[in-house]
């Protein structure tokens, strides 16, 4: 199951083009902490699906119709998607800050498993 406390090392297993970037994001996180003396927000899963997911991974992919990265990012919205998060914060995370982005002409489309396609082919 993959919710907030375990979305960083799935992003980080699933896509190894995202392990420096979450590096250098929990280090961010981590001195903005120290600085303002509070504990350190790692498990912000808007942030991890905005900054890092889409904005680092995803949409370079996109815009360089890069194949491999595309396949990836797809089945990791998918699993994200349809995965057993109880609050569903997951699942809504991915629906503003991803798919939004996306439609049916999107390169990589066809990587689209069936929620995610069901989802960006709904009025």
């Amino acid at each position: 199951m993959v919710d907030g406390a375990t979305l960083r090392e799935f992003l980080r297993t699933e896509l190894p083009e995202a392990r420096p970037i979450l590096a250098a994001w929990e280090a961010k996180e981590i001195a903005d902490a120290a600085d303002n003396d509070h504990e350190p927000f790692l498990d912000n899963v808007y942030g991890l699906m905005s900054e890092v997911f889409w904005w680092e991974v995803f949409e370079p992919a996109v815009s360089k119709a890069d194949v491999p990265v595309l396949e990836r990012c797809y089945a990791v919205t998918e699993a994200l998607l349809t995965c057993d998060d109880p609050s569903n914060m997951i699942r809504e995370c991915v629906i503003i800050r991803v798919l939004k982005y996306l439609d049916a002409q999107s390169p990589g489309y066809a990587f689209a498993g069936p929620e995610t396609r069901r989802l960006l082919e709904s009025p």
